[in-house]
């Protein structure tokens, strides 16, 4: 009976430690990281992280009238992304449960990203509804498989420069 009783105390300090780990200590260490080198964003929810910002931010833009004569729509598609990058500049850091993501506007690091080559950057996975829209283009696929099409529509783009 002592025996039972002090597996299941272990079971529930063990998956009291890495709920500490995963949703309090790692998202404070890797906030504190961004702050060294001045990248800020909206802080860090237990749990949810922003996502209840961006879910109240898109029913606040559905909830306006659409301006048929305003070719700035970014505040309608992506409410929270327009609304982050003017209060602490570009890049933000914005937290999606407790996934930190990285928003960015400058062409350059955009480059860099879609690069890619060396595997660095992980793209975020599709809605499993919006799945079969992009699974097979160049914004679903990953690894020797995008490299390939990137090859693909690369040379459609050089072809009338020459």
């Amino acid at each position: 009976m002592h025996l039972l009783l002090l597996t299941l105390l272990l079971i529930l300090l063990l998956s009291l430690v890495k709920f500490v780990h995963t949703f309090i200590w790692t998202p404070y260490r890797i906030q504190q990281h961004f702050t060294k080198q001045a990248i800020t964003g909206p802080a860090y929810r237990l749990i949810t992280g922003n996502t209840v910002d961006i879910r109240r931010g898109f029913a606040e833009a559905a909830s306006k009238p659409v301006s048929t004569f305003d070719h700035d729509i970014l505040y309608r598609v992506s409410p929270s992304y327009h609304r982050w990058s003017r209060m602490y500049g570009k890049p933000f850091l914005y937290w999606f449960g407790s996934t930190p993501r990285l928003g960015i506007s400058e062409p350059e690091m955009i480059k860099e990203v879609l690069k890619n080559t060396g595997g660095l950057f992980e793209k975020i996975r599709f809605n499993p509804l919006a799945e079969p829209l992009f699974q097979q283009g160049l914004v679903g696929l990953t690894g020797d498989l995008w490299a390939f099409h990137r090859r693909i529509a690369n040379q459609a783009f050089k072809h009338g420069a020459s």
